[in-house]
C-alpha cells in the first residue's frame, strides 16, 4: 500500500491539539499511619507501638480483629490520628467479611406463652 505525502509535516490532522491528562489520584488503599501514644493505646492497650509506621488497613484490621473496636470508633481514630476524614465506609469495606469487631450481646431466648 503506498503513502501519501501529506502537506504539513506527516500529521494528518493539522487541527490536532496536544491533550494533558490530570495526575492520577494517589491510591489510597496504601496510605501510611504512624501510631501516637494514644493509637497505641486504642489499638494494643499499651504504648508499645508507639512510633511506629504501618499501612493504614493493616491499622482498621488489627483494630477490627485484635483489639475488637467497633467500626465508628476506627473511623474516628483513624481521623483524629491523620487529620484528614476517614469514612466510616473505608472502614466498612476494609472490614467486610472479616470475622472481628465488638462481641455481640447474647441476646435472650424468646419466650413462648401458652
Amino acid at each position: 500500500m503506498a503513502k501519501h505525502p501529506t502537506p504539513h509535516g506527516g500529521n494528518s490532522n493539522p487541527e490536532a491539539q496536544t491533550v494533558t491528562v490530570p495526575a492520577a489520584a494517589p491510591d489510597e488503599r496504601y496510605r501510611k499511619v504512624t501510631l501516637d501514644s494514644d493509637a497505641s493505646k486504642f489499638l494494643a492497650g499499651d504504648e508499645s507501638k508507639s512510633g511506629v509506621t504501618m499501612n493504614r488497613i493493616d491499622f482498621i484490621r488489627q483494630a477490627w480483629t485484635q483489639a475488637r473496636k467497633p467500626r465508628g470508633a476506627i473511623s474516628k481514630e483513624l481521623t483524629r490520628l491523620t487529620g484528614k476524614k476517614v469514612t466510616y465506609q473505608i472502614i466498612f469495606s476494609a472490614t467486610k467479611g472479616v470475622a472481628g469487631g465488638p462481641p455481640q450481646a447474647e441476646q435472650p431466648a424468646p419466650t413462648v406463652s401458652a
